[in-house]
C-alpha cells in the first residue's frame, strides 16, 4: 500500500513529509508509556515554558538596573541646571505652596472668627458642617497645591522642564493626597460616631491613624508618578519602579490596616441605633456578616495584588493601579453612604418640628433607599471599568446583556410599584388605627372596631400585594404562571373540600368581624366556659384571657352565642338581704343615701352613668326580706360599682339599729335550749330577726 502511494506521482510527496515528520518526533521524544510517562512529560513540558519567560528574578534585576541607570543619568546630568539649581527651584516651589496656604489658613481662621463660626468637627455634624470643616482644612492646601502647580506649568513653557520643581509637585501631591485621604477617613469615623460606636472610633483616632497617613502617601505617591510628563523628567524606569514598590507598600499595608483593625470597624459596621436594631432585623443580620467577614475581601485583595506585582510581571502595574482605585472608589463610597445616611438621620430627627406629613416621610424614606440603591449600583458600574470591564457596555452590546437588562428594569419597576402601593396603605392604615398627637392632623381615637378589623385587612392586602408581586415577577423571568394559576386553584379547591371546618372558621370569623360582635378589649363569654377579655381576634380564631390570667384560643366555628359585657354600659346589680323585723323603709333609705353618696366620690362617680333606681322588695324567703337596687355604669366597671356599693352599706347597716341582715344559719333551730342571760326567755324564743352575723 505504502509502495503504491510513494510511486503515485500525486502522493508521492505528502507521504515523504510524514514519514519525516514521524522520524522527528521519536527522535525528540522518547516513547514514555503508563503513568509515569505521563507525570514525566507534563513536568518536560513545565520546564521548558519556565527556560521560554522570563523569572521574577531575571525582570527584577533587569528593572532595578535599567532604574538605576535612570537615577545615574539623572545625577550626571549637568547641561540643564545644577544639583545647586534642582535644590533652588525645588525650594522655591516650597516655599510657594507654603505662603499660599499659610495666606488661605489665616484668612479663613480670621472670617470665622469676625463670623464666630467653630470650625471643629463635632462628634454629629450636620451637612454644613461638614462643608465648613472642608473649607477650614482640606480647600487651603488644594488651592495650595493648584497654586503650585500652575506655577510649574508656566516657568515649564518659558525656561523649560525642571527636575527640581517636578520633585516638589511630586512630594507635594502626595503629601496633600494624604491629607485629603486622612481628612475623608475622618469624616467617615465622624459620621459613624453615634449608635454606641464611640470606643471603637476612638480606637481607629488613636492607634490607626498614622498607618492610614502612611497609607495614603504610599498610594498617592505611586498615582503621582504614573504621570507621563514627570516619567519624561525623572525617567521611565526609575517612575515606573518607584510607583510599582509604593503601590505595593500601599497594598500591603491596606491588608495589616484591615487585619489590626478588624475588630473596631466590625464594632461600627454592626452597632446601630436602637431603632433600626429593633425595627430592621433583616437588616441587622446582614450587618452582623458583613462585619463578621469584612476584612476578608481586603486581605485577599491585597495578597493577590501582591503575589501579582511579583510574579505576574506583564501587569504588575495595572493591577496595583486597579486595587488602588477600587480601594479609592470604595472609601469614596462609604463616605458619600455615610453623608446620606446622616442626612436622612437628621430630616427624620427634625421632622416633628415641620409637622410632617406620615406620607411623605415614608415616601422620602423610600427615595432615601432608592437613591442608595442607585449610588451602589453606580459604585459596581466604576469598579468594573477599573477593571476594564463595564456592566452597561454588556448589557447594551450583547443580546442576552439586553434580555438580562429588560427584564431586570421590568422586576425593579415592579417592586418599586409594590413597595409605593404598600407603603401608602400601610400608612393610611396606620394613621387610622393610632391616635393623631399632631393638632394639624388631629382626628379622633379610633374606634375599637377599627383596631380589630384594620390590622386584618392589613395583613390581607399584604398578602395580595405580595401575591400579585410574585406572579408578575415570574411572568418577567419568562416562566408560564397559567398552570401555577390554575393548578392553585384545584389546589385551593380540595384544601377547602378537606378543611371544611377551617372554611366554617373563616366564614363565620368575617361575619362576626363584620356585625362587629366583639372587639379587642371586650370582656365576652362565648360559651362553653370561654371567659375573658378579648386580646386578639384572627380571621379564623379569638383570643381571650380570662381573671387567672389563662389564655383561651376560641376558634369562630364553636362559637353559638355571644354575651358581651362592653358595649355602650352596663347595669350594676345591688341586693340588700334583711331579717323580718327590720325596718323596710329605713333600709331602702339607706341604699339611697349610698347610691347618692357613691355620686360624691370623686373616683366613682367617673364610673357612674344615672343615680340609683331603687326596685323595692324583690321577694321573701325563710331568711328574711330581699331588697333590690340597679344602677347604670360605664362597661366593665358594674363590679367596682358593686364592690364599693357593698362597703358603704355594711358600714350604715352596722350603725342603723333597726336594721339587720339576715343570715341563713340562723333560721334553724339551736340543737340546745340554753336560758337567756337577762331573762327568763330560752335562746329558741330569740327572735331570729334579731341575729346578726
Amino acid at each position: 500500500m505504502s509502495k503504491a502511494l510513494q510511486s503515485n506521482p500525486a502522493t508521492g510527496s505528502l507521504v515523504a513529509t510524514l514519514i519525516q515528520a514521524e522520524k522527528q518526533n521519536s527522535e525528540t521524544s522518547p516513547n514514555q508509556k503508563g503513568f509515569m510517562g505521563l507525570i514525566s512529560n507534563s513536568l518536560d513540558a513545565f520546564q521548558a515554558h519556565l527556560h521560554q519567560v522570563v523569572t521574577p528574578e531575571k525582570y527584577w534585576a533587569t528593572q532595578f538596573s535599567l532604574a538605576w541607570q535612570d537615577l545615574s543619568t539623572i545625577l550626571q546630568r549637568q547641561e540643564h541646571e545644577t544639583g545647586w539649581q534642582v535644590l533652588t527651584n525645588f525650594l522655591e516651589m516650597m516655599a510657594l505652596f507654603g505662603v499660599v496656604a499659610f495666606s488661605i489658613f489665616y484668612t479663613s481662621k480670621r472670617l470665622h472668627q469676625y463670623f464666630k463660626v467653630d470650625t471643629t468637627l463635632p462628634a454629629d455634624p450636620s451637612l454644613k458642617e461638614l462643608l465648613l470643616y472642608i473649607v477650614r482644612h482640606i480647600a487651603p492646601i488644594l488651592l495650595a497645591l493648584v497654586a503650585v502647580i500652575i506655577a510649574v506649568i508656566i516657568l515649564k513653557s518659558s525656561q523649560g522642564p525642571s527636575l527640581g520643581r517636578t520633585l516638589a509637585t511630586v512630594l507635594l501631591y502626595t503629601l496633600v493626597g494624604a491629607r485629603l485621604f486622612q481628612a475623608v477617613c475622618a469624616i467617615i469615623m465622624t459620621l459613624s460616631h453615634g449608635g454606641h460606636r464611640l470606643v471603637a472610633v476612638h480606637i481607629l483616632f488613636r492607634r490607626g491613624w498614622k498607618l492610614l497617613y502612611v497609607i495614603g502617601c504610599a498610594g498617592w505617591l505611586g498615582d503621582a508618578l504614573n504621570n507621563p510628563q514627570v516619567n519624561q523628567i525623572i525617567g521611565v524606569h526609575l517612575a515606573d519602579v518607584v510607583s510599582t514598590l509604593s503601590s505595593l507598600v500601599a497594598a500591603i499595608l491596606g491588608g495589616l490596616f484591615a487585619l489590626l483593625f478588624r475588630r473596631p470597624v466590625a464594632h461600627i459596621i454592626r452597632n446601630r441605633p436602637l431603632a433600626v436594631r429593633r425595627d430592621h432585623p433583616a437588616r441587622m443580620e446582614t450587618l452582623e456578616v458583613i462585619a463578621a467577614l469584612w476584612y476578608v475581601p481586603i486581605l485577599l485583595l491585597s495578597v493577590t495584588v501582591s503575589i501579582a506585582t511579583v510574579l505576574d510581571l506583564a501587569s504588575s502595574n495595572s493591577a496595583l493601579n486597579h486595587a488602588l482605585s477600587s480601594a479609592a472608589l470604595l472609601i469614596a463610597m462609604f463616605f458619600f453612604s455615610a453623608l446620606l445616611q446622616r442626612t436622612r438621620s437628621r430630616k427624620l430627627a427634625s421632622a416633628p418640628l415641620r409637622r410632617q406629613s406620615p406620607y411623605i416621610r415614608r415616601l422620602s424614606n423610600v427615595g432615601f433607599s432608592i437613591l442608595q440603591l442607585v449610588l451602589w449600583i453606580g459604585f459596581f458600574e466604576l469598579l468594573t471599568r477599573i477593571w476594564e470591564h463595564s456592566l452597561l457596555d454588556f448589557a447594551n452590546a450583547t443580546l442576552i446583556g439586553q434580555m438580562i437588562m429588560a427584564t431586570l428594569g421590568k422586576i425593579g419597576v415592579t417592586l418599586v410599584v409594590a413597595w409605593l402601593v404598600w407603603i401608602i396603605l400601610d400608612t393610611f392604615i396606620q394613621e387610622a388605627i393610632t391616635p393623631s398627637r399632631n393638632s394639624r392632623y388631629a382626628r379622633k381615637n379610633p374606634s375599637t372596631r377599627m383596631r380589630t378589623i384594620l390590622p386584618l385587612l392589613r395583613n390581607a392586602l399584604m398578602l395580595l400585594i405580595l401575591t400579585i408581586t410574585v406572579i408578575t415577577t415570574l411572568a418577567n423571568l419568562g416562566i408560564n404562571v397559567t398552570p401555577l394559576l390554575a393548578s392553585a386553584g384545584v389546589v385551593g379547591l380540595a384544601f377547602g373540600f378537606g378543611s371544611q371546618s377551617l372554611v366554617k372558621d373563616l366564614i363565620t370569623g368575617v361575619f362576626i368581624l363584620m356585625e362587629d360582635s366583639m372587639s379587642v378589649g371586650d370582656w365576652v363569654d362565648v360559651g362553653n366556659g370561654h371567659a375573658g377579655t378579648v386580646e386578639s381576634l384572627t380571621i379564623r380564631t379569638v383570643k381571650l384571657r380570662d381573671g387567672n390570667g389563662s389564655v383561651h384560643s376560641v376558634p369562630f366555628s364553636q362559637i353559638t352565642a355571644i354575651k358581651n359585657d362592653s358595649r355602650e354600659y352596663t347595669y350594676a346589680t345591688l341586693k340588700l338581704n334583711v331579717t323580718h323585723d327590720s325596718d323596710v323603709d329605713q333600709a331602702l333609705r339607706l341604699m339611697r343615701e349610698t347610691g347618692a353618696e357613691m355620686l360624691e366620690d370623686r373616683r366613682l362617680r367617673r364610673l357612674l352613668l344615672q343615680p340609683i333606681e331603687i326596685y323595692g322588695v324583690n321577694g321573701f324567703d325563710l331568711n328574711g326580706v330581699a331588697l333590690l337596687a340597679g344602677i347604670r355604669t360605664k362597661p366593665q366597671t358594674q363590679n367596682e360599682v358593686m364592690r364599693g356599693f357593698n362597703l358603704r352599706i355594711k358600714k350604715k347597716v352596722d350603725d342603723e339599729p333597726k336594721v339587720h341582715f339576715s343570715s341563713e344559719w340562723a333560721s334553724f333551730p339551736l340543737a340546745a335550749v340554753e336560758p337567756s342571760a337577762t331573762s327568763g326567755k330560752t335562746a329558741t324564743d330569740t327572735p331570729a330577726a334579731s341575729v346578726k352575723p
